[in-house]
């Protein structure tokens, strides 16, 4: 498969729909340069992208150099949620194995990006390829297996029904497999510290389980190419946005090594992340909604220990 090959239609496409964006959110509207878009073996025009996605659950996945996690994550993700048909885009974020084979080969769409970017780089570039397919929902989960696709039902009902214009993902609420202790000793710092700053509690700010209503994105002043999972909650909490946690099972991951840097540099820039996002947020007049929770989690263990 060759990279250099894409259709012209397909990148109009991308020029047309991102200038009208460029002045309201500068990283969506370039959020695809330099992206190719594929299906089997060949790219896809704007058309042939918004005939796969328009009106359905696109479920959009960040891979980088995720190819053994991949084929067994995909085939479990269901066909349909609440009746809606759902698709998947997969985003390969410069990947140097076979992410982007394995994934054309299990028939879903692949956005390559052409270098190494970052996970909210390649969250971005989803967005806007999935605001310019006309998708429903947008759900954005894991590569590597520690978020599972039968719990995709549960993670996208709020927004489906309405409820809510954001449904997180919350391993508080729900179990999560034990990890390294430097690690849970900063999910529940972080989880305080974003609650002190914004005055709202939420119980897993670290997590990237979540669906959305694609609306919604063009609004968010989304920065942090890596350190992004914070900032998306904060921008989202201080605009408004109606937001419901659910309780999900994170998983430790299936194969291979994590793409997070050591512990005390992650600390540092997801610090950094949500102090930067809060500052953009202050001179904001959105009312803050407050966080709905899912009915199974009202009495959870987690919740009365005020985790």
């Amino acid at each position: 498969m060759g990279r250099g090959n894409v259709s012209l239609e397909f990148v109009c496409g991308l020029v047309l729909r991102g200038s009208k964006l460029t002045l309201r959110y500068p990283n969506l509207a370039r959020a695809t340069d330099g992206v190719h878009v594929w299906a089997g073996q060949r790219p896809l025009s704007a058309s042939e992208l918004s005939e796969r996605f328009a009106d359905r659950i696109a479920i959009v996945i960040p891979a980088h150099n995720e190819a053994e996690n991949l084929g067994e994550v995909l085939p479990r993700i269901p066909a349909q949620i609440g009746g809606v048909t759902t698709a998947v885009l997969l985003v390969d974020d410069g990947s140097r194995d076979d992410t982007a084979e394995v994934a054309l080969a299990a028939g879903v769409v692949v956005a390559r990006l052409p270098e190494n970017r970052g996970g909210g780089a390649a969250l971005w570039a989803g967005y806007s390829l999935m605001l310019d397919a006309g998708a429903r929902v947008v759900v954005t989960m894991d590569a590597d297996g520690q978020h599972r696709p039968e719990e995709l039902e549960q993670v996208v009902e709020p927004v489906l029904s309405g409820r809510a214009d954001i449904s997180q993902g919350s391993r508080i609420l729900g179990s999560a497999e034990p990890g390294a202790f430097a690690r849970e000793l900063g999910i529940a710092f972080f989880n305080r510290f974003v609650r002190v700053l914004t005055g709202v509690r939420i119980t897993d700010c670290s997590n990237g389980f979540r669906a959305m209503r694609p609306e919604m994105l063009p609004e968010l002043d989304l920065r942090q190419p890596q350190f992004h999972a914070a900032e998306f909650l904060i921008e989202a909490v201080t605009r408004g946005f109606r937001l419901q946690e659910v309780p999900v099972t994170v998983l430790r991951r299936q194969h291979g090594t994590s793409k997070k840097p050591p512990a005390l540099r992650y600390g540092w820039g997801f610090h950094w992340a949500i102090i930067s996002a809060w500052s953009r947020a202050l001179p904001r007049s959105a009312p803050r909604r407050r966080i709905r929770r899912h009915p199974a989690a009202e009495s959870s263990p987690a919740e009365r220990a005020g985790a």
